[in-house]
């Protein structure tokens, strides 16, 4: 978790931010999260200013048809979701997709799979689900393994028993932690740290129960 932290830190450091290059490279994994958690809070007391394009899960679809590459694609709408635009999520997912003409597996699975984030996440965050969710055409026909070990039967076990229902529902699956971010991470750090709790061991303790209440174990 630290090490996927770390490589996202830069793009949180605001210019004018009071941490320095050497307070961030302590030699405890913790009081490097801490670091950047107080350095993503600070960011966060800047004005947003909202893109010219918002990344909606419906633009993510269409970044996808076009040959994006989907992790990417949904990498930017998750950071509308979790970080600049946290106050628009509805309008995020309210848009259905739109198929392309010319349909093919790959485009089909994607879209499933985008129609199951969209129940997820707004299921978990109390957002109002979209009912362009429930459309038959994104039900696959046969499932779809996302994991490198498809061919493992215990794997597919395993799978079988963790996918998020929205998921599984759709013969997709996969990690039932696919929308854990670094956003969450911060905040609960910083919000340990605004209780009082200084200890490493306990922040670390406070931010992993909270990770496991909303992603799970």
């Amino acid at each position: 978790m630290l090490n996927r932290l770390r490589t996202h830190f830069a793009s949180f450091l605001p210019k004018k931010s009071s941490i320095s290059s050497q307070q961030v490279r302590p030699s405890r994994h913790d009081e490097i999260l801490q670091a950047m958690a107080q350095a993503y809070y600070e960011q966060r007391q800047e004005p947003s200013v909202l893109p010219t394009t918002l990344e909606t899960m419906k633009w993510a679809y269409e970044q996808i048809c076009a040959g994006e590459d989907p992790w990417t694609a949904l990498g930017n709408f998750t950071n509308a979701w979790f970080g600049y635009a946290k106050h628009l999520r509805t309008d995020l997912v309210s848009e259905p997709l739109v198929m392309p003409k010319q349909e093919t597996e790959h485009t089909r699975r994607w879209a499933a799979f985008c129609a199951a984030s969209v129940e997820l996440l707004c299921d978990r965050y109390h957002v109002s689900c979209p009912n362009w969710v429930d459309n038959p055409s994104y039900l696959l026909e046969t499932p779809w393994w996302r994991t490198r070990r498809a061919h493992d039967s215990e794997v597919r076990e395993c799978l079988v028993q963790t996918t998020p229902v929205s998921f599984a529902r759709r013969n997709i699956f996969c990690n039932h932690r696919l929308f854990q971010n670094k956003y969450e991470i911060y905040e609960w750090t910083q919000e340990a740290m605004n209780e009082g709790i200084t200890s490493p061991d306990e922040i670390h303790r406070y931010v992993h129960q909270k990770e496991i209440s909303i992603h799970g174990a």
